[in-house]
């Protein structure tokens, strides 16, 4: 079958119309200037010292952990090894939720687990300090 001078005229005006629509949105991405780069550097610890305030009605739970950082940081989160075995042995078998830490004053952070279900002086075997600068 062939089509009439007219309708191929028409085809091919609609087939290079679209052609040209076609290429002017794909001319229209812009990439604005950005950076884009892989390197490494030195991961040091921190230096941690911690003291817990009890409670005063029940000096048998942790009210309060009170941690001093030898650097600088601007976010402190804490979790709490517990021996929960019977009888304990020492060893942690489970971690508490994480807390989140306040800057008290310099490189003091307060951290507040009386949220936490279990916070028993003696079922706390360690302290997780996770720290970024």
């Amino acid at each position: 079958m062939r089509l009439s001078k007219p309708r191929l005229l028409f085809v091919t005006a609609l087939l290079v119309l679209l052609a040209v629509l076609a290429y002017g949105f794909a001319a229209q991405n812009t990439v604005n200037a950005s950076y884009a780069g892989d390197g490494s550097g030195v991961v040091q610890g921190y230096t941690v010292n911690a003291s817990f305030t009890l409670n005063s009605s029940d000096p048998s739970l942790v009210d309060r952990v009170t941690l001093t950082l030898n650097q600088s940081a601007t976010e402190v989160h804490l979790a709490l090894g517990l021996d929960t075995s019977t009888p304990p042995d020492g060893t942690a078998d489970t971690t508490s939720s994480w807390v989140n830490c306040s800057n008290t004053s310099g490189n003091t952070w307060s951290c507040d687990v009386t949220g936490l279900s279990d916070r028993t002086v003696e079922d706390i075997v360690s302290v997780r300090v996770v720290a970024t600068q």
